[in-house]
């Protein structure tokens, strides 16, 4: 990805995006949308309030029921936190305030696996 390219608002709301990896937006992409994923660059737009989901500097865009997982800052809990390992929050503050078994980002880490995984690319909406 080129990281000195301006980063395009998106289109229904004019917010800013964050770049994306073409491999991210293809591997989550519904099966009826994966037709229209073209070689461009994508990015994600990052309001929590606009149903657009990815988009291209050209126009084209997806809106979030056009993939495949909920995109955490999109939606109401429960959502995805760790993405690779299927650890919501739900079940990071199951821990913390039920268990009482976590009082830091290690200890989350070793008693749900969030984190750990090496997937993001593919998994997580923002390839991260």
């Amino acid at each position: 990805m080129d990281t000195f390219s301006i980063i395009p608002p998106c289109p229904n709301c004019n917010n800013p995006g964050q770049q994306v990896n073409i491999k991210t937006v293809r591997s989550l992409i519904n099966e009826a949308m994966a037709y229209y994923v073209a070689e461009l660059q994508c990015f994600i737009c990052m309001s929590p309030d606009c149903r657009t989901s990815y988009y291209t500097k050209e126009g084209s865009y997806f809106d979030n029921d056009a993939i495949t997982v909920p995109i955490w800052f999109k939606e109401q809990s429960p959502v995805p936190i760790c993405y690779c390992k299927n650890i919501r929050d739900e079940d990071i503050l199951e821990h913390v305030s039920k268990r009482k078994c976590c009082t830091s980002i290690e200890d989350i880490q070793n008693h749900t696996g969030a984190n750990t995984g090496k997937e993001c690319l593919t998994r997580n909406p923002t390839g991260k």
